[in-house]
């Protein structure tokens, strides 16, 4: 009898590991630049900020930290989504309901007021909107190559949305490593209106995965190279909408790092129209002038 009541102890100290294990998917809005690039970096990154370099576009609660991203289907079909803590970038609000309560969802009626982003719009062809955008400069240790870290994009543009697609990039000294293998982004993240292998579909109803978007990726690794003729490297990590404020995206970012990693496969060749990098310091000064006016706009109305 007392090796039974043992068994059954040990046991249920066992199921309540694991359960207290399994972490749940929080988010805390914030616009603090500081704490956004806090989450973003890996422990020992070997990223050296460039003081006064640190620069962060978006509106309240469009941007946060995020820690426990692990979610499964609750029909067990599927694959499990994990990521490391990191930052949630997006078109809307990061304020995501942790079911999927509407196919259109989006953030502020009429849009975020942030405006476009000149590198995305040049990257899509299209005029964009809603931009929500971490940037900043960085120097790494002689012999360090390349910027890594882990992503998985979140869309209710998925999966028939063609026009209002919304449009991410990962910028490492102006050329854009936002595109995966297999299908799922093409040019720099642009959703496209047919479903694509990469995601995992989360229809409205169905209560599959514990979170808004109606499709979401399996975790990425992305590799950029720095340019090797540099030794301040830039990094601008940015998401808008294109033509409407509606059907929002959304990316998890985390694990930033510096290394060593070549940059191999289609998983992550660069955009094939990369912007030098004084353009990008050009358009991020373009574009928190551009909020300043907007603000300045609705003040007066």
């Amino acid at each position: 009898m007392k090796l039974k009541l043992l068994s059954s102890l040990v046991l249920g100290a066992i199921a309540m590991t694991a359960a207290t294990s399994v972490s749940a998917l929080s988010i805390t809005t914030t616009n603090n630049a500081q704490a956004l690039l806090d989450a973003l970096l890996a422990p020992n990154s070997g990223i050296n900020i460039v003081n006064g370099s640190l620069q962060y576009i978006g509106a309240a609660n469009q941007g946060g930290t995020y820690t426990g991203l692990n979610v499964s289907p609750s029909d067990g079909v599927g694959a499990t989504i994990t990521n490391p803590d990191g930052i949630l970038l997006t078109t809307g609000t990061a304020n995501l309901p942790t079911t999927n309560t509407s196919s259109t969802f989006h953030g502020p009626s009429g849009g975020t007021g942030t405006g476009p982003n000149g590198l995305l719009t040049a990257l899509s062809g299209i005029s964009t909107v809603d931009q929500n955008v971490l940037s900043f400069q960085f120097t790494v240790d002689s012999g360090v190559t390349a910027l890594a870290a882990d992503l998985v994009f979140g869309s209710d543009e998925f999966p028939n949305q063609y026009i209002g697609n919304d449009i991410f990039g990962f910028f490492v000294d102006g050329v854009d490593y936002a595109n995966i293998a297999n299908g799922g982004f093409t040019n720099g993240g642009l959703v496209q209106n047919t479903p694509a292998t990469n995601f995992q579909n989360n229809p409205l109803g169905s209560n599959r995965y514990p979170i808004e978007f109606n499709g979401i990726t399996t975790s990425h690794h992305l590799v950029g190279q720095l340019d090797s003729a540099l030794n301040v490297h830039t990094l601008y990590i940015a998401i808008a909408d294109i033509f409407d404020y509606a059907y929002e995206s959304g990316v998890f970012i985390g694990g930033l790092t510096a290394n060593q990693s070549q940059c191999t496969g289609s998983g992550c060749n660069p955009n094939p129209n990369p912007v030098p990098e004084p353009s990008i310091l050009a358009l991020l000064g373009l574009g928190l002038a551009g909020l300043g006016v907007m603000r300045r706009r609705k003040h007066q109305a």
